[in-house]
C-alpha cells in the first residue's frame, strides 16, 4: 500500500476589517475601487506606474510629486486632498487620554471657566482630538445623557439615548463617520486611534456609513447647528455649536455649544399626532 500523501492545514483565509485606521495606501485603494477601476486601468490616468501604483496601495510611501498625480489623477476634493497629504506625513503624536483629563482637571481655571459657562447656560465640554471626554459642566451633561458612561461622544452617538436625542440622527452619524476618518489619520499611531477602532468597529451602524461613503469631514460649521430634544423638558432645542483649541496644548478642544431658536425638522407631537410646522434647517 502507498504511502498517503502529506495532508496540509486548510488556509484560513480572514475576512478584511470593515473598519480600520487609514493608511495612505489603503485609502488610496479605496478611491481607485470607488471609481471602479483596476490597477491595470488606474495607473494611466495618474502617470505612474502599474507596479509603482500596487507598491502604493501596499504600503509603500509615494514622493510628494506622486501624492500631487494621484490627487491630481483621480479627481479628488480638496477635503480628501487634505487628508491624502495628511496620511503622507508622519502621524502626529498624542498624548493618552487620562494624561490630557488629569491636565484639564489640574487647571483650576478651565474648570472654573466650565462653571461660567454654566451659569449663563451655555453648553461646554473639553475633549480630546478624537472627543473623548476629559471634562464638561452640567448643562453638557444634562443634555447628552449617557456619555460619562462611555465618554467617547462617537459612541455615545451610536447608542438608543443619542437617538432619543437628535432630531436629524442620520446626518449627524454621517458626519461623525466623515469626521472620524482624517482624526484617526492624523494620530494613527496613537493609543486613541485603536481603542476608537476597537469600539466603533463593532457597532453595525457605524460600519454601514463607513463602508458605504469615502467622505471625509473637518470640523463644522458654526451656521450647521445641532438640533436635539431637551431631556427634562422634550421641547426642540438648536444648539450653535463651536469648537476651539485650548492656548495650552492642540491636543485639548473646548466645545461649545449655545441655545438658539428652534430651525431643525418638523417635530411629530406625541399626543396630538400633529406635527409643528419648523423653519427649514439652515
Amino acid at each position: 500500500m502507498g504511502q498517503n500523501p502529506t495532508r496540509r492545514s486548510p488556509i484560513i483565509r480572514r475576512p478584511r476589517p470593515l473598519v480600520a485606521i487609514p493608511t495612505f495606501g489603503s485609502t488610496c485603494r479605496l478611491i481607485r475601487e470607488d471609481r471602479k477601476l483596476s490597477l491595470t486601468n488606474a495607473f494611466p490616468r495618474l502617470g505612474i506606474s502599474r507596479s509603482r501604483l500596487q507598491q502604493i496601495e501596499e504600503g509603500r510611501p509615494p514622493t510628494l510629486q506622486t501624492v500631487d498625480r494621484i490627487i491630481a489623477g483621480y479627481e479628488v476634493d480638496p477635503l480628501m486632498a487634505r487628508h491624502l497629504r495628511e496620511l503622507r506625513a508622519p502621524a502626529d503624536e498624542l498624548p493618552p487620554t487620562d494624561y490630557l483629563r488629569q491636565c484639564v482637571r489640574e487647571k483650576t481655571d478651565a474648570i472654573a471657566h466650565l462653571r461660567d459657562l454654566d451659569e449663563r447656560g451655555v453648553l461646554a465640554a473639553y475633549l480630546d482630538p478624537f472627543w473623548n471626554l476629559l471634562a464638561c459642566n452640567e448643562s453638557f451633561r444634562a443634555a447628552v445623557p449617557g456619555l460619562t458612561e462611555t465618554g467617547l461622544i462617537a459612541a455615545w452617538l451610536f447608542s438608543p439615548a443619542a437617538r432619543d436625542v437628535f432630531l436629524d440622527w442620520p446626518s449627524e452619524a454621517t458626519h461623525a463617520v466623515a469626521s472620524s476618518k482624517p482624526i484617526l489619520g492624523r494620530y494613527r499611531d496613537s493609543a486613541q486611534a485603536l481603542h476608537f477602532i476597537q469600539v466603533l468597529g463593532h457597532i453595525p451602524e457605524f460600519v454601514d456609513l463607513w463602508i458605504s461613503s469615502l467622505r471625509v469631514a473637518y470640523g463644522r460649521d458654526t451656521a450647521d447647528l445641532l438640533h436635539l430634544r431637551d431631556p427634562a423638558s422634550g421641547d426642540p432645542v438648536s444648539y450653535s455649536l463651536s469648537i476651539s483649541n485650548v492656548t495650552q496644548t492642540e491636543h485639548v478642544l473646548l466645545v461649545t455649544a449655545i441655545r438658539k431658536p428652534y430651525s431643525g425638522p418638523a417635530i411629530h407631537h406625541p399626543l396630538t399626532g400633529s406635527r409643528h410646522a419648523e423653519a427649514t434647517r439652515p
